[in-house]
């Protein structure tokens, strides 16, 4: 076509400073296929959630708890950044994984290493995966609301002081 046969130099606006501007390598999957361009790093803990979702999926089979970092800055071109969302203590980045099993499941491999599953299933969306965290939440809300109540109820009275 005609426009193809327009020099960069003669056009103008961003389309031409892209055009002229160092070429940067593709990444590519750890399969060797094409990468999106990087994903924006997540803003909020949902956008993190699913984050971690698609790089778990993407993986195929059960991931070492110690590739999740690299294959996520890998894959979403962006560094993982688990502790902005997440409160990491001192059971370490396993416990803090098991504390959002419907997303991330923990287990064991036969050497006993830690291995994380997607626990949802694959091809959610960032929508489902909303849902289930929402769902999840409403869950914890009413156990911790049963167990203050049941503490309540059975609660001796305090002591004088």
């Amino acid at each position: 076509p005609a426009a193809s046969a327009v020099p960069a130099a003669a056009k103008s606006g961003p389309e031409a400073s892209a055009k002229n501007a160092p070429s940067v390598p593709k990444r590519t999957s750890t399969g060797g296929g094409p990468v999106a361009p990087p994903a924006r790093p997540p803003t909020s803990i949902e956008d993190f959630l699913f984050n971690i979702h698609t790089v778990i999926e993407a993986y195929g089979g059960p991931m070492p708890l110690d590739q999740l970092k690299e294959a996520y800055s890998k894959q979403l071109g962006h560094k993982c950044i688990l502790e902005r969302f997440l409160v990491v203590g001192e059971g370490g980045l396993a416990a803090t994984l098991k504390r959002i099993p419907h997303v991330v499941l923990v287990s064991a491999d036969g050497d006993g290493n830690a291995t994380l599953k997607a626990a949802l299933p694959a091809g959610t969306t960032k929508e489902d995966l909303v849902k289930a965290d929402a769902e999840y939440r409403k869950q914890l809300q009413q156990k911790n609301a049963a167990a203050k109540a049941a503490a309540a109820a059975g609660a001796p009275p305090a002591a004088p002081p």
